[in-house]
């Protein structure tokens, strides 16, 4: 009997060893690291007490890869490129080809990373993408609900029962009217149920655009609304202590076109679909 007894103990603490060791390499192989461009504002000095905040930026489909100069194409690594300043640590992470940006956990590696290289405040960490990066915006933010202080997809889409996720993030919503690759009933969709929630929300449904929405990313309005915001709790009780957002509004954003020939080389649309 006790010895039937010991071997039931020792099988079970035998099981107990294996599903931990097989929980472990599932954890392990789950993170990974995908590389980036990081631009750093000319105010950053790593000798002072100074927090900064980060903008993690998501490219879309076209520049997957390899090769990280692809991400350079378009959208906000394209303006940084070409002079534009930004008062916040911009991180522009490649998506590798054949997956989407929740495919892999690269986001917990990635703030890790930023976190032991940079003086970064973790209550203002912003997240935006277009296209594949838009669907990747809405998807990040529902899996980590209390991670970033707000949030702007372009031209993308998800799933509407993440909104008792997401209601409690600004968000604003950008998406072009006559996109053929993305319909706009996709943010229609996503804006409607987070306003089920009471939720505030911000929403640039563009009558004249189409998928090609890279220039929002020129227009300093943007980055202005992000930086009012700090990460706020899921379950915030006090209202008054949450800064007001505007409620549902379609404006349209008038995007001016580039000045000189050399931006005209690298248009989107050159590179192929977002």
């Amino acid at each position: 009997m006790k010895m039937s007894f010991l071997k039931f103990n020792l099988c079970l603490l035998l099981f107990l060893v294996v599903a931990v060791v097989e929980l472990s390499a599932q954890s392990s192989e789950n993170k990974v690291r995908y590389n980036y461009l990081t631009y750093i504002p000319a105010s950053y000095d790593s000798t002072k007490s100074d927090l900064y905040p980060v903008i993690i930026y998501l490219h879309g489909r076209s520049v997957s890869g390899s090769n990280l100069n692809r991400v350079r194409t378009y959208g906000l690594p394209f303006f940084l490129d070409r002079g534009k300043k930004l008062d916040f640590i911009v991180i522009a992470p490649q998506c590798p080809w054949g997956k989407n940006w929740a495919s892999e956990n690269w986001m917990d590696t990635l703030m890790t990373e930023l976190n032991t290289q940079y003086r970064v405040d973790n209550d203002r960490i912003y997240l935006t993408g277009m296209s594949l990066g838009g669907f990747g915006t809405w998807e990040l933010a529902n899996r980590y609900p209390n991670r970033f202080a707000a949030i702007a997809p372009l031209c993308g889409g998800g799933k509407t029962e993440w909104a008792e996720n997401l209601f409690h993030i600004p968000i604003w919503v950008f998406h072009g009217v006559q996109d053929r690759l993305v319909p706009v009933l996709r943010s229609d969709q996503m804006v409607n149920a987070i306003k089920e929630h009471d939720s505030l929300i911000k929403y640039s449904r563009l009558s004249a655009k189409g998928h090609d929405l890279h220039r929002v990313y020129d227009d300093n309005e943007l980055y202005t609304w992000l930086s009012q915001f700090t990460r706020r709790p899921l379950n915030e009780e006090d209202e008054n202590s949450v800064k007001p957002i505007e409620k549902i509004q379609l404006a349209g954003l008038d995007l001016a076109t580039p000045g000189t020939e050399a931006l005209k080389l690298f248009e989107p649309h050159k590179a192929g679909s977002f």
